[in-house]
């Protein structure tokens, strides 16, 4: 399968106008202040699901055939992107099943439900989600749709980095989160087709860190575990088409530890106003790290999602 050029993600955003506004990007004094950079925040929370996962979620959907809407998809998900397909499907009035790892925050599998999909709790990691879900597919007649391998999620992912650079063409680093690494492969398939020059900055959980050890090999690397509290970071593996676009346009990567993250969240909320899930908060916990190598620059960091639960809320805060 041939991953999404430029073209296809201006095509996604046409199709995306039709169902989403493009989300804020603003300047934060604070956060410029505190690292010495001219930092922009763009916010995928304030997406309806709070998670850009919408994004992908929704333009796969549309790439459906009759067929295969009336048969319906399966998923599986650590939550955001269950709840993006979920989204579509609705939208689309398309079935959904998503399968979710036990130990998935309730928030999310609640979440997903309240959009109308079936979800199945199996397995202990979204590997063995992926393998129960393509399963499901081959005996139940359904399309299976996979994150990192999937044409239209990495369109509509791509899409973000369309908007950033409308709003700021002359960045130095864009920071984004890696789970399996379609965000930032869509991200950075639209940014460097606008601005070469522009750096792309991975970031990961230091205890899931398949897609820096891949990036550095140059070849797939899988993980026994991906034992992070950051469910959108959790994955033991990169996705294939995501892997193809990404070792060749990812400029670094980095990893930040658990503690980093859950520290991050404090500051974020302090300097932001909003809540970040773990995902997000690994973001502003590597610019926190790096940024005495970033003054003076100008510097977009993504807040990809704001699903965190009240429970591990208070657990995080203490």
């Amino acid at each position: 399968m041939r991953h999404p050029i430029l073209l296809d993600i201006i095509k996604a955003r046409k199709v995306l106008a039709g169902f989403l506004q493009p989300t804020p990007m603003h300047r934060s004094p604070g956060f410029s202040k505190l690292l010495d950079v001219d930092m922009l925040i763009k916010y995928e929370n304030h997406q309806p699901i709070g998670s850009f996962k919408i994004r992908g979620g929704i333009y796969t959907m549309t790439l459906l055939t009759d067929d295969q809407r009336r048969h319906g998809v399966v998923t599986a998900s650590t939550g955001n992107h269950g709840q993006g397909i979920a989204y579509g499907g609705r939208a689309l009035d398309i079935p959904v099943t998503v399968v979710v790892p036990h130990g998935t925050p309730e928030v999310k599998s609640r979440a997903i439900q309240l959009l109308g999909a079936q979800l199945h709790v199996h397995g202990d990691t979204i590997s063995d989600g992926f393998e129960h879900a393509a399963k499901m597919a081959r005996e139940d007649g359904l399309r299976y749709i996979e994150d990192g391998e999937d044409f239209g999620l990495m369109a509509g992912a791509g899409t973000i980095g369309l908007e950033i650079m409308e709003a700021a063409p002359d960045l130095d680093i864009v920071v984004v989160p890696v789970g399996g690494g379609n965000l930032i492969a869509g991200m950075s398939v639209a940014i460097k087709a606008i601005n070469p020059s522009v750096k792309i900055i991975g970031v990961q959980a230091e205890q899931a860190p398949s897609v820096l050890l891949s990036w550095k090999q140059g070849s797939r690397v899988t993980t026994e575990t991906s034992k992070t509290f950051a469910g959108g970071l959790a994955t033991t593996f990169p996705g294939g088409l995501a892997f193809d676009v990404l070792k060749d346009k990812v400029d670094d990567m980095h990893l930040v530890t658990e503690r980093e993250m859950m520290s991050a969240i404090s500051v974020v909320f302090e300097q932001t106003g909003y809540v970040a899930e773990g995902a997000a908060a690994a973001v502003f916990a590597m610019c926190l790290k790096e940024s005495q190598n970033w003054q003076g620059l100008r510097v977009a960091a993504l807040f990809s999602g704001g699903n965190l639960g009240s429970e591990s809320l208070r657990q995080i805060m203490g």
